[in-house]
């Protein structure tokens, strides 16, 4: 038990080690009341007016590690562990505990426990469907509704769109199903469909016959 501790503590290993302690620290709070289970959980927003590149990849590889279904702290809890157990394992190799070698094949290790996470969560995709759920049912219902675009928007693009009703209106992120489309902001669109997987509405022209 001594080895084990002092292997957790050497040199490099102690990324892990701390990294852990945070997390049952955050735990410990949660059970005492001091703060709720979604205090570090959040939405992230993009600068879509600007028609950023490369927020399709970040949104697939939120959603291909469960991030988009089940709380950050959860996903980031599982993974604090597998990355620590796994840590710990690399004792058993004849390498200096806490050297060079040791940190690079940390990196290798949390990559690892990236992908051991995202098959340990899968699970618990079904349990936080509908407690992570970010909108209200109303959003559900925009299919085949107008929305109004709030930035221009062309195909290969993400946008966000609103889509208005009595009270708050809603805000989703849309995308052009066709190639030919392209939308100038304050414009209506016809919502067709929706991605479940990314949450993203595809929206298509309104055409007013003259």
């Amino acid at each position: 038990m001594g080895e084990l501790i002092n292997n957790a503590f050497t040199g490099v290993n102690i990324i892990p080690t701390v990294l852990l302690m945070l997390v049952l620290i955050y735990w410990l709070t949660v059970i005492l009341g001091i703060i709720d289970i979604d205090f570090f959980d959040f939405d992230i927003d993009f600068d879509i007016a600007n028609g950023t590149d490369g927020l399709d990849g970040l949104q697939g590889i939120l959603a291909y590690f469960n991030l988009k279904e089940i709380p950050l702290m959860i996903i980031l809890s599982i993974l604090s562990l597998v990355f620590w157990i796994l840590s710990m394992l690399l004792y058993l190799l004849p390498i200096k505990a806490g050297g060079l070698i040791n940190g690079l094949l940390l990196i290798l290790t949390l990559i690892i426990s990236l992908f051991i996470t995202k098959l340990i969560s899968l699970p618990l995709k079904g349990l936080f469907k509908n407690m992570y759920y970010k909108g209200t049912e109303d959003e559900e219902k925009v299919i085949g509704h107008l929305v109004s675009l709030c930035c221009d928007l062309e195909k290969g693009r993400l946008g966000q769109a609103e889509v208005k009703q009595d009270g708050a209106s809603i805000l989703i992120n849309v995308k052009c199903e066709f190639t030919e489309d392209k939308f100038e902001k304050n414009e209506e669109a016809f919502v067709t469909k929706k991605d479940d997987e990314k949450n993203i509405y595809y929206i298509a022209k309104v055409y007013v016959n003259k």
